[in-house]
């Protein structure tokens, strides 16, 4: 199992912005790089670096069932076979932080294809 290390978003900024604006342009995701370095900072969120590539997971809790799940915001790596690689180090992640569930958004279809991941909803939006 490949390890993910919990990073200072502030000490590895310049390595990690480029690979937040590529995950935002590809996703067309809402946020800025400024806001995901910001819920860093503040603690919201955290980073997790491995090699090649990086996590930032936030602690959610469900509205419906009170259950805590760990969100995965933002997922970047330049390596095809990353997710299986480094799922492992993520479950582990949430398992000794408290969590029985994983969540996250993602417009691309491909992650229906990995294991243990299952699209639970879609989101449409119409822009007034």
């Amino acid at each position: 199992m490949d390890t993910l290390v919990l990073k200072d978003i502030r000490e590895v900024w310049d390595e990690i912005r480029p690979g937040l604006e590529q995950v935002r342009q590809k996703t067309e995701a809402p946020w800025r790089a400024e806001d995901v370095y910001a819920s860093c900072v503040v603690g919201a969120a955290f980073l997790y670096a491995g090699e090649p590539g990086f996590v930032i997971c936030q602690p959610d809790q469900n509205k419906l069932t009170g259950q805590g799940e760990l969100l995965v915001w933002v997922a970047f790596s330049v390596d095809r076979d990353s997710v299986e690689r480094f799922q492992p180090a993520v479950d582990a992640l949430a398992r000794e932080n408290g969590f029985s569930k994983l969540t996250m958004w993602s417009n691309r279809p491909g992650w229906q294809k990995h294991h243990g991941w299952k699209q639970v909803a879609a989101v449409y939006e119409r822009t007034l």
